[in-house]
């Protein structure tokens, strides 16, 4: 059973920067992905942190186009897992995207993350396709993912 933590979520800060640079550098599952967290806004991305206490405990990435969206990233610092903070950040994005009349959201999620699947499940989304050797370090299968939005 999940802990769900009092975390409060909120949009990116110009001081989080650093913190998010290293929660990407320090999970595997983010591995490789980085991305100009200044120019984020300009890149049309919407940044959710959680954050409970004055700590930063994770963060999602995700844009959205006409009716659709992509969740880019999820990550969860590895001390505060399992305690509903990626649930709490999915459903953050999932109200906003059907706050700005998104249909459609879609995902790639490593074939092995057996606790983003399963997350991600729980979330209402669906196996819809794969991406043959789309991760590298390790090369790795995505699977595509979607959920329509009520």
């Amino acid at each position: 059973m999940l802990t769900t933590m009092a975390a409060t979520i909120r949009n990116l800060e110009p001081g989080d920067a650093e913190w998010i640079r290293q929660l990407l550098s320090d999970s595997p599952e983010a591995a490789g992905w980085s991305v100009g967290l200044g120019a984020a806004s300009e890149n049309g991305l919407l940044w959710r942190v959680a954050e409970q206490d004055g700590q930063d405990l994770g963060v999602i990435v995700f844009r959205s186009t006409a009716d659709e969206a992509e969740i880019l990233n999820l990550v969860v610092d590895a001390g505060h897992r399992r305690q509903g903070i990626g649930w709490r950040l999915v459903q953050e994005a999932v109200a906003g995207c059907k706050a700005a009349g998104v249909r459609t959201i879609f995902l790639e999620v490593r074939e092995s993350n057996a606790a983003a699947r399963r997350l991600y499940a729980k979330a209402g989304f669906k196996e819809g396709g794969r991406r043959r050797a789309y991760y590298r370090a390790p090369t790795e299968d995505a699977l595509v993912l979607r959920r329509t939005v009520e």
